[in-house]
């Protein structure tokens, strides 16, 4: 029972990996999320799991409640009180920007899963790079990826959010790469001061792997959780 039980949650990492499958599975604009849908859809899914290891239930019981919660509270009438003062518009506001950004991670993390995964596919002949013994050089994608996101954590600024824009993501890549190259070296926090949003700092992480894949820079660190140096590629 529990070997079926792990089948049919395997697709859900969390309660937000299970909110965004029902926000597709709606065709609903993950901008304009439809709360009374997606809490008692989320609800029914959660009754389906009762069953489960209560470690592992916990966390979409708790969304379960929440969602509920912000159901009751979007349906009661703004004179209406309901024990914070919130507005229920701004905590909705506040919910799907959560959700947005969740979900932008996750297509990156994917993404950055797929490369390495299509990279061990195919074995090439790399030209061996001398760097001074005292840098550590980041050949695999993922493994970089991870470092930037922890230094990205460490100086994330609250204020700064998930921003819904036209904005071509091939564009803002190649904006990245000449900022980059325009240099001869840089470090990674300086990037970062540049960046306007999360989309942004992404972004620049996506242009800085791409550099390093097609050999035109290297990413260097003198010591773990040091910073991180980019610098131009030396033949």
């Amino acid at each position: 029972m529990k070997d079926l039980l792990d089948v049919k949650t395997a697709n859900f990492e969390g309660p937000l990996d299970l909110l965004i499958h029902l926000i597709y599975k709606n065709e609903m604009n993950i901008y304009d999320i439809s709360i009374s849908t997606i809490a008692d859809q989320f609800v029914d899914t959660v009754r389906q799991m009762e069953s489960l290891d209560m470690e592992v239930a916990a966390e979409f019981i708790n969304m379960a409640s929440y969602l509920t919660y912000l159901k009751s509270k979007m349906l009661l009438p703004k004179t209406s009180t309901f024990e914070e003062d919130i507005d229920p518009e701004e905590e909705k506001y506040q919910f799907t920007q959560r959700v947005i950004e969740y979900s932008f991670y996750r297509d990156i993390s994917e993404t950055l899963r797929q490369k390495e995964f299509f990279s061990k596919r195919y074995l090439t002949r790399r030209d061996t790079i001398y760097l001074p013994k005292e840098h550590a050089s980041y050949e695999d994608p993922l493994s970089l990826a991870k470092e930037f996101f922890r230094l990205i954590e460490k100086e994330k600024d609250d204020n700064v959010v998930i921003e819904h824009d036209n904005v071509d993501i091939d564009d803002l890549i190649e904006q990245m790469k000449d900022f980059v190259l325009n240099r001869d070296e840089i470090f990674w926090s300086e990037i970062l001061k540049v960046c306007r949003s999360k989309r942004e700092i992404v972004v620049a992480l996506l242009a800085i792997l791409e550099l390093i894949r097609i050999k035109v820079i290297t990413a260097l660190q003198s010591e773990n959780f040091g910073e991180i140096l980019v610098r131009k590629y030396a033949e």
